[in-house]
């Protein structure tokens, strides 16, 4: 039989409005987590990447790739924490997909740095 979660607390242990910062420890990411249907949230990091040359987007891709999977393991530790702390039950979470991009926001003269979009997207199933 499947456990039952508390919806309610753990809509309180995701939310980062009403006085939370989704930039728990840095102002250079966001974290958002939703609701992605029953026993789903959906975690989603963004982060802006300035660049010089491509060759320099490769390097930072891979560098916020691997500092995306720490921060949302991370964020998912303090929701599993905060969802204890609120109903003396604990919370399991299984990653069920991963997905990353870049996106180019813009491009200045040749040789001035560049700006680009990078995002992580995790499905989580709790139990």
């Amino acid at each position: 039989m499947a456990k039952k979660i508390d919806y309610n607390s753990l809509g309180q242990a995701i939310d980062s409005t009403w006085g939370r910062s989704s930039t728990p420890k840095a102002a250079s990411y966001s974290v958002k987590v939703t609701f992605a249907g029953e026993a789903r949230l959906k975690v989603t990091y963004h982060a802006y990447v300035t660049f010089g040359r491509e060759n320099e987007l490769i390097k930072a891709k891979k560098s916020y790739e691997e500092e995306s999977k720490h921060v949302i393991k991370s964020v998912l530790d303090n929701i599993k924490k905060s969802y204890k702390e609120l109903t003396d039950e604990s919370l399991s979470t299984k990653e069920e997909s991963s997905s990353d991009a870049v996106e180019l926001v813009g491009f200045g003269k040749p040789g001035s740095v560049k700006r680009a979009h990078y995002s992580r997207t995790v499905l989580v199933e709790v139990g």
